[in-house]
């Protein structure tokens, strides 16, 4: 692997690396500075936080200051390296501050590469036009997805649907925007993610109605609704009867079976 480091300025380095075998790092590790890696050829997969993403040519990583990170691959790569502190940052006006780290709610971010220019002509030119071909590429960031990527989000909901509260977590925990998870949610599923996660409840709370003696309330709670008013509509509008009715209705069954066990004996 060849290796060339650019110190542009305090608080600010480049690093660029080619190398003409596979690698990987196997060690989760963090920095107190923001990275963004710059993929120039070959993949890798990068594990970044909680998620994994494959990450290819042209694709810009990036990676918050402290944020657990690795990366892996089996073809030769090559890329470039950007750090920078949080005290860097505040050399930049307002403005530039926060479209730099606007670029950071996103994890992998296809950009320009060919724009990007020579870091040699200048630290703050070369910071503002990566934040910029960021900036562009992050609306299409999502739609590049593909819907192989929708099956662990399914996962993640299923394991977590009783903790889970509005879109936010979901969102954060695969690195995509809240309008991209509703739009290909619903467009794959045809239900949106908050009547999957309010099926899967109603589904958990059916069976806590059915073998437990807790009360609509504890059930509601213990289903994943902060409200046993809204718990009520959603049970109503998914099973088409209140809990209690479902309680009823389960027992009656139940007694019904019961007596024409005893009958057959």
């Amino acid at each position: 692997m060849n290796n060339m480091y650019h110190e542009i300025s305090d608080g600010i380095y480049i690093t660029s690396e080619t190398t003409d075998e596979a690698g990987s790092f196997p060690a989760y590790h963090s920095h107190n500075v923001y990275e963004i890696y710059i993929l120039t050829s070959g993949r890798r997969d990068m594990y970044v936080g909680t998620g994994i993403y494959a990450a290819r040519a042209g694709d810009a990583v990036l990676i918050p200051p402290h944020m657990p990170h690795r990366s892996c691959g089996k073809t030769p790569y090559s890329g470039i390296c950007v750090e920078f502190s949080d005290g860097y940052l505040e050399g930049l006006t307002a403005f530039e501050r926060d479209e730099v780290r606007e670029g950071f709610k996103k994890r992998v971010v296809p950009i320009d590469t060919a724009a990007l220019g020579d870091p040699a002509g200048g630290k703050r030119e070369y910071l503002l036009t990566l934040a910029g071909l960021i900036s562009a590429g992050r609306d299409t960031a999502d739609e590049r997805r593909t819907e192989s990527d929708l099956s662990p989000i399914g996962n993640y909901i299923q394991e977590h649907y009783r903790e889970l509260r509005g879109l936010d977590a979901i969102a954060d925990r695969f690195g995509i925007s809240k309008s991209y998870l509703c739009r290909v949610f619903k467009k794959q599923t045809g239900i949106t993610v908050i009547e999957y996660m309010n099926r899967l409840r109603v589904q958990h709370a059916v069976k806590l109605l059915q073998e437990t003696e807790l009360s609509v309330n504890e059930i509601a709670a213990a289903s994943g609704f902060d409200s046993v008013i809204y718990f009520n509509r959603v049970f109503k509008r998914v099973r088409g009867v209140t809990p209690k009715e479902e309680r009823k209705k389960s027992r009656e069954n139940w007694s019904f079976a019961a007596a024409e066990n005893v009958c057959s004996i």
